[in-house]
């Protein structure tokens, strides 16, 4: 079977063929037997996206199934990191060597709890905000001829739907 690309080129060429007064039967013959081709090929290409589709699906099942296993490895090697803290502080033990690594249980510093944010003075707090476009709201006034500096109408990539 031939390329899609190839077909392209030739459904193309025949376009411009069509023009010429003397083509246009000859060319309208072809033009049918490539356009058959062509579909008979965009099928063919849907079956294959549809059937990468599968592997994707597959793919992600198979990370969601990695990450909670991750997710389950670090829950219990925090456990048992809390484990080993919570025995060397009991029985007074700072530090244990050996030739592959040291242990040192480390006395705990000091951090802040916020009891009541809105209680905080303004001189210890934060305050952040977003300067974000409303894409939808300029889109709306420049397709009503309202012009928008620094925004302009364009066009996207057309894109494959398949049902």
């Amino acid at each position: 079977m031939t390329a899609l690309y190839k077909i392209t080129e030739s459904l193309q060429e025949l376009a411009e063929l069509s023009e010429v007064p003397d083509m246009a039967q000859a060319v309208a013959d072809t033009l049918e037997a490539f356009e058959g081709e062509f579909e008979d090929k965009a099928v063919s290409i849907t079956h294959y996206i549809r059937n990468l589709d599968s592997d994707v699906e597959a793919i992600d099942n198979e990370v969601k199934r990695l990450n909670e296993r991750k997710k389950a490895l670090k829950n219990k090697q925090e456990s048992i990191k809390n484990y080993l803290r919570e025995n060397m502080e009991a029985t007074g033990v700072k530090k244990i060597e050996c030739p592959l690594f040291s242990i040192s249980c480390v006395a705990g510093r000091d951090v802040v709890h916020i009891t009541d944010e809105a209680a905080l003075p303004d001189d210890y707090v934060e305050v952040k905000s977003e300067v974000k476009p409303v894409k939808a709201e300029i889109l709306k006034a420049l397709k009503e001829g309202v012009e928008v500096p620094g925004a302009s109408i364009t066009k996207s990539k057309s894109s494959i739907r398949i049902k």
